[in-house]
């Protein structure tokens, strides 16, 4: 055999070898994170080893990075922002498109720039997004513009089946989707429900 093939065959065996490590390796790494954090966390917000939870597992690992620091509260008002790392995950999804954009040498307009415009939009709608509440109201943003006041002896229910958001549910049959990755959050689902015990 030709020594160039012979070479070749070993560099491919070689980087077929060094990904099946590397996916090993972070298949380890996610075990260790989920059992570690499912014992830390009750907020079910540490992802599990589900399939569902796979395709967003290092993602949400991101996302609770500041989860444990202290909201802002000013005169019996309490503000909940996203996590610091929500915000990384989602700015640095955004330079990472942007780079991979740049490495295909796609054209200036195409369905890339649409779905990077799309990342773009969702970034800073939760780099802009704030939950505020007090004894008697929450104050939740709508998707874009505007927020909606509810009273807590309103709250019916609240459920978590997305990775990312949970569901508030009002007795006057409205519904609104909360991030889950916001600073405060072990604090916020008790006042909610103890609002729901409340009923």
């Amino acid at each position: 055999m030709n020594s160039g093939v012979r070479e070749q065959l070993d560099q491919a065996y070689a980087g077929i070898l060094f990904a099946l490590l590397i996916a090993v390796a972070l298949y380890f790494l996610k075990v260790v994170l989920a059992l570690v954090l499912k014992r830390r966390l009750n907020s079910r917000l540490a992802p599990g080893l589900s399939e569902d939870d796979a395709q967003t597992f290092f993602p949400r690992i991101l996302a609770l990075i500041g989860l444990n620091a202290a909201p802002r509260q000013t005169l019996g008002s309490v503000r909940l922002r996203p996590t610091m790392g929500l915000r990384l995950v989602c700015w640095g999804g955004l330079l990472l498109l942007v780079y991979i954009h740049r490495q295909m040498n796609a054209p200036a307009l195409g369905p890339e720039t649409l779905i990077t415009g799309l990342v773009f939009i969702n970034a800073l709608h939760v780099e802009l997004y704030e939950v505020e509440y007090d004894r008697a109201d929450v104050m939740l943003p709508r998707w874009w513009f505007g927020r909606s006041v509810h009273r807590w002896r309103d709250l019916v229910e609240v459920t978590a089946r997305d990775p990312w958001m949970m569901t508030m549910h009002f007795s006057d049959d409205r519904r609104v989707k909360v991030h889950k990755y916001i600073v405060g959050h072990a604090e916020f689902m008790a006042v909610a429900k103890a609002a729901v015990r409340n009923i």
